[in-house]
């Protein structure tokens, strides 16, 4: 399991320093691509301020830019990361939601779906990656209440630290 905290990234994240969060998360990438936890954290940082750009009041940020590394670091982690488990869930919640981020809408809406599936398969004791994949299939609310119950009991040692992935994941999965 992969330690989310970065503490400079998370500083950077939490004072709204886009930027500099994004040039620092680039460098990283750019210096240990294999790096899983820089992977996801950079991919997630640009679909989280690609999505959020308007709540968040995103100013000064070349959106285009982010784009086109998301694709870059989704095409990077598709290659290299195909059965890693955490790569696939939070990559496949990404483009589940948002697949028109990442390219044709109805092509890349069941690749997220099979991703979560996939991360779920590897580890199906995993309450995140089974509450991901139950609630892909448009389960009922039934369904979902004894997952989400057990999802209760990791998400605050899942997700330490500030950065926009913890925080993300933490309120909307908040009971």
């Amino acid at each position: 399991m992969i330690d989310w905290q970065w503490t400079e990234v998370d500083a950077l994240e939490s004072q709204e320093k886009w930027n500099k969060a994004r040039s620092l998360l680039i460098k990283n990438w750019q210096e240990n691509p294999q790096d899983l936890k820089v992977n996801i954290r950079l991919g997630f940082f640009c679909w989280y301020l690609l999505v959020e750009d308007v709540p968040l009041g995103v100013k000064n940020v070349d959106l285009d830019e982010l784009t086109a590394i998301l694709v870059q670091v989704t095409n990077f982690g598709l290659a290299n990361f195909e059965d890693c488990e955490d790569f696939l869930w939070i990559f496949g919640w990404m483009i589940s939601l948002f697949p028109y981020y990442f390219g044709d809408y109805e092509d890349w809406e069941e690749k997220g779906k099979s991703m979560l599936k996939r991360a779920h398969e590897l580890n199906p004791d995993d309450p995140i990656y089974r509450y991901s994949y139950i609630g892909s299939l448009h389960s009922s609310e039934a369904e979902l209440k004894n997952e989400f119950q057990q999802l209760q009991v990791v998400l605050e040692d899942r997700f330490q630290g500030k950065g926009l992935l913890s925080e993300y994941f933490k309120d909307i999965w908040r009971s």
